[in-house]
């Protein structure tokens, strides 16, 4: 950042009230001593024309910082730029009420306190109201949004929400219907986290613990591919928004079920005619 501030002759208090900082900060910042945040750095990447070299510097001494200091999912979601998330079979964390993550851990753990389940990651709940970054696109399972957890109010509750947050400027929502072929995510969840155009992690949650990180950059650009696949399986932003309208108002009612059977029954045969003689 010096380097950079230097060879364009600006000065630090000039830069401060530019990046609505201090000259503190800026100096601790120029000496290692401080991560800026992404937010000043994209500022300052600007002001000198820098083309996201700084950012993409920043980017890599951040994860590499948060991971060697051993943090899990939540302390590496607040500087992202764009968190992508794949749900095939309930709707992720950060996308729930708190009535329904309650009804789940009900489910998930009937032996235990839902105020003692503290071993997963506490991903901050998304409001309508906020705004990003981070930027948010889920892509989710239809039957993800017809199984229910909890009651039917608490049913109603999540898909209205889920349905309010696919309004807001900062999430996208897209769903695959039920039914699709070649369906390309059959092996599980996973989210992606976009730091910069070249430095990404994706992650694995896991029932119990934090869940698995993704830093190999070949099996990320993997996670990312894959994503870009799945949403191109799934209907626009626009349909999505539609079909999470209908199952909100549908939620709780009895969905129709087909019966199992083994094949096609022969016809019965009528009662008058069982124990009449064959013809001759």
């Amino acid at each position: 950042m010096r380097a950079a501030r230097e060879r364009t002759g600006r000065l630090l208090d000039d830069l401060a009230e530019t990046a609505v900082s201090s000259v503190y900060v800026l100096e601790e910042v120029e000496a290692g001593r401080m991560d800026p945040g992404r937010r000043i750095v994209e500022i300052l990447d600007r002001e000198f024309e820098a083309g996201g070299v700084l950012l993409d510097a920043w980017a890599h001494a951040h994860i590499s910082d948060r991971l060697s200091s051993g943090s899990d999912i939540d302390g590496l979601w607040s500087e992202a730029f764009q968190i992508r998330a794949y749900a095939p079979l309930v709707v992720p964390e950060h996308f729930q009420t708190a009535e329904f993550t309650r009804a789940l851990d009900a489910a998930e753990r009937p032996l235990e306190p839902h105020y003692v389940v503290a071993d997963r990651p506490h991903s901050r709940r998304l409001m309508a109201t906020c705004s990003g970054p981070p930027y948010h696109c889920l892509v989710v399972d239809e039957t993800a949004l017809h199984r229910v957890v909890g009651t039917p109010e608490v049913m109603r509750a999540q898909l209205a929400h889920l349905h309010d947050l696919a309004q807001a400027r900062h999430v996208t929502v897209h769903v695959i219907p039920s039914g699709t072929r070649q369906h390309p995510g059959l092996r599980g969840a996973f989210w992606t986290l976009s730091y910069s155009p070249r430095h990404a992690l994706a992650y694995l949650p896991h029932p119990r613990g934090s869940g698995h990180l993704v830093t190999n950059a070949t099996h990320v650009k993997g996670y990312a591919d894959l994503f870009a696949t799945l949403q191109g399986a799934a209907l626009s932003a626009d349909a999505s928004l539609a079909l999470l309208a209908d199952a909100a108002a549908s939620a709780g009612e009895d969905r129709p079920r087909r019966a199992l059977t083994a094949g096609t029954a022969p016809a019965p045969v009528p009662a008058a005619g069982r124990d009449r003689e064959p013809a001759r």
